[in-house]
């Protein structure tokens, strides 16, 4: 019994693996892609700050298309994401919609942030108005659907919810402080209001991955 046990679980374990491995693969060639068409000049213009926003809300966006396509082909969504079948996929369609709507706001709002004209910035192909526009817009739509779908998540999803978010803040915090520390003391580790979105941003990820990795829920 015990081997049968630590036989699945190592078949878990590389099923995640591959489908870790094949998401990367295709986040990068999409990456690559993204930033072939920017162009160098773009991307130098942007530095490094802005760069690394826009990397991040490419990461929101390509995670909310895997988790559509998905949606739209359950059988072939099945093998990709870290569900059990392509059923868990029917059952749970209209949280994944919601889910996929979250991540293409916020990648879209993200990359329109990094690539919006400002004070040193003025190659930056979208206006700050716009962007500012979308931030706020986003912002409100944001607050009324979390207010509508208050009741639309189970026990569970509440609880991983908390806890990603509890986890994005401790490690943001420590990130942050450390960071700041280090520009005001001289170190030379300039902390910049982009850098600031990036990292909350970012640890919004993480936070969720380490809430769902500690309850065993990443090799499925």
């Amino acid at each position: 019994m015990s081997k049968a046990m630590t036989g699945e679980k190592v078949s878990q374990f590389r099923a995640s693996a591959l489908k870790m491995l094949v998401g990367a693969a295709v986040g990068g060639g999409v990456s690559a892609a993204a930033l072939a068409l920017a162009g160098a000049g773009l991307l130098d213009a942007m530095g490094p700050s802005r760069v690394a926003l826009a990397g991040v809300g490419l990461v929101y966006l390509l995670m909310g298309g895997f988790v559509a396509f998905g949606l739209a082909a359950p059988q072939a969504g099945a093998k990709l994401l870290n569900v059990g079948d392509a059923d868990e996929l029917r059952d749970d369609r209209a949280g994944m919609a919601r889910s996929v709507a979250v991540m293409g706001v916020t990648g879209a709002l993200l990359l329109l942030l990094a690539l919006a004209r400002s004070p040193g910035f003025a190659a930056g192909p979208v206006s700050a108005e716009v962007a500012m526009g979308a931030l706020l817009l986003s912002t409100v739509a944001g607050v009324f659907a979390s207010w509508r779908w208050r009741n639309a998540f189970d026990e569970l999803n509440w609880q991983l919810g908390l806890e990603g978010c509890l986890w994005a803040f401790c490690i943001s915090w420590v990130v942050l402080s450390l960071w700041a520390a280090a520009d005001f003391l001289g170190f030379g580790a300039t902390l910049t209001p982009i850098d600031v979105v990036t990292t909350l941003s970012a640890m919004m990820l993480l936070g969720s991955f380490v809430a769902i990795g500690k309850r065993g829920m990443m090799t499925r």
